[in-house]
């Protein structure tokens, strides 16, 4: 049962929170309910969701849009262009803020603060285990911000949000569910794995013996290495080492897929 007294009503936190989704019913109640209630506006942008989502979403109290399914970080600035408080916090819809963070950010808040955006740890969840070790934390984020005052590129995925003006830390988590079953990691793992090969195709990586040795092996294998020993990763159990695994076979995977569309179009 949760001790956090949100503001009342009258006094919800000047914040628009931003959660951009695509057939995520699964999972988007758990997130709205972390932050329905105490911010002042919830928005979902439902990409076209072949499931619930949009149904879902507005039964747990969220302001519903609608847009295209696009490059995540695209969807993202065009969520923030919806946002109607001074602040934007950016959740995806497998995220959650706890109750420590809250208070943290509500007491941040009302310091009237001079900076224009604050990162804080996120805490990823691995079949339900928390990573702490492999360099899987504190993996600090930035996604709360003044309102036109931060934005993606929109270039590519992966992007760094960019603020315009000073940039604060708070030290409380959030928690991230990126992989709670495997059909969720093998679903991901052909996503990644995609992305890589078409990184790999942008940049025109000529496929030769010693392209193979670096993307295939060494670079994979120094990765795996340095996450699970260096970083000690296998103290987290067997999450800590599929995690690793994941990232190396993502690495292996993808230039092997890269090859295969490079063969594919010389034919």
């Amino acid at each position: 049962m949760s001790d956090f007294q949100p503001s009342t009503a009258a006094h919800l936190l000047p914040i628009s929170v931003c959660i951009v989704a695509h057939n995520e019913q699964e999972n988007i109640v758990r997130t709205l309910r972390s932050v329905v209630g105490w911010a002042a506006q919830v928005i979902v942008l439902d990409c076209e969701s072949s499931d619930a989502t949009a149904a879902v979403a507005e039964a747990n109290g969220a302001e519903i849009h609608h847009g295209p399914n696009l490059i995540p970080e695209i969807s993202k600035n065009n969520s923030f262009l919806l946002a109607r408080q001074e602040w934007i916090l950016l959740l995806d819809a497998d995220e959650i803020i706890p109750d420590p963070l809250k208070r943290e950010i509500e007491q941040t808040l009302i310091g009237n603060p001079t900076q224009n955006g604050f990162r804080f740890p996120r805490r990823n969840f691995y079949f339900g285990t928390p990573l702490m070790h492999g360099g899987n934390y504190p993996d600090r984020q930035l996604r709360l911000f003044r309102r036109g005052q931060g934005q993606f590129p929109g270039k590519g995925y992966h992007e760094t949000l960019i603020i315009d003006g000073t940039v604060g830390l708070l030290n409380e988590p959030f928690d991230h569910f990126t992989y709670p079953t495997f059909e969720v990691w093998l679903h991901k793992f052909v996503w990644y794995t995609r992305y890589e090969a078409e990184v790999y195709q942008k940049q025109g990586v000529a496929i030769t013996k010693r392209a193979i040795w670096k993307y295939m092996i060494l670079r994979p294998l120094r990765r795996w290495f340095k996450r699970l020993f260096l970083k000690q990763g296998i103290r987290d159990g067997v999450p800590g080492v599929l995690a690793a695994t994941f990232d190396l076979m993502t690495k292996v995977v993808g230039f092997g897929r890269y090859w295969e569309m490079t063969k594919n179009k010389k034919r």
